[in-house]
C-alpha cells in the first residue's frame, strides 16, 4: 500500500486549496476578533464538557496549526502558550494564529508526500493532504464549537453564516 501512494506525488497548487486556505485565515481572524471583544467571563465559558471552554478551543485552533505545521516541516514542535483566560489573553492568540494561517498557506502547496509522526504517542504514517485537509477542517470545527458554547450560555455573538465563504469572498470584493 506504500508504494501505491508515492503514484500522488503531485504539486497541490490548486485554486480551491488556496481558497480554503485563505478563508480559514480570514475566519479565525474574524472569530478571534469577536471574542476578543467579550468579557472575561465569556471566554470561561463551557457548555456540554466544563474542560472545554471557549479559550481552550480558541488556544486549541493555534497549537493544533503548530503540530500541523510541523509534521509537515517535519521540525520539532513545542508551545509553550497558556489557554486564555482572558478577552486580552485570545487578543495575545490573534497575531500567532495570523502567523500560522500564513504559513500553512504557504505550505498548501506543498507536494504530496508519505508523512511518519507521532500521533497520540504512537506512530502515524499519513499524507501531507491529508494533513493540510485537517487544518482547515480542524478550524471550522472549533469555530463552530465555539459559536455553539457562547450561544448555549445566552451569547449568541458568533453567527458562523457571517465568516462562511460566501461572506469572505464577498468581504475580498470590497477590500
Amino acid at each position: 500500500m506504500k508504494e501505491r501512494w508515492w503514484y500522488y506525488s503531485i504539486s497541490m497548487s490548486n485554486p480551491l486549496v488556496e481558497r480554503s486556505f485563505r478563508h480559514m485565515g480570514w475566519a479565525n481572524s474574524q472569530m478571534l476578533n469577536i471574542v476578543s471583544a467579550l468579557p472575561d467571563d465569556a471566554i470561561n465559558f463551557s457548555a456540554w464538557n466544563p474542560d472545554w471552554t471557549v479559550g481552550k478551543i480558541a488556544h486549541h485552533i493555534v497549537v493544533a496549526e503548530a503540530r500541523l505545521i510541523s509534521r509537515i516541516t517535519e521540525q520539532q514542535f513545542s508551545d509553550e502558550l497558556e489557554a486564555p483566560t482572558t478577552a486580552q489573553g485570545i487578543k495575545e492568540l490573534i497575531s500567532i494564529c495570523r502567523e500560522r494561517d500564513a504559513q500553512l498557506l504557504k505550505l498548501s502547496n506543498t507536494p504530496e508526500e508519505i508523512r511518519t509522526f507521532k500521533r497520540f504517542g504512537k506512530d502515524s504514517t499519513f499524507l501531507t493532504s491529508t494533513i493540510l485537509a485537517q487544518a482547515t477542517n480542524h478550524a471550522t470545527e472549533h469555530r463552530a464549537q465555539i459559536s455553539d458554547i457562547l450561544a448555549a450560555n445566552e451569547m449568541d455573538v458568533l453567527n458562523l453564516d457571517e465568516i462562511d465563504l460566501w461572506a469572505f469572498e464577498t468581504w475580498e470584493k470590497s477590500h
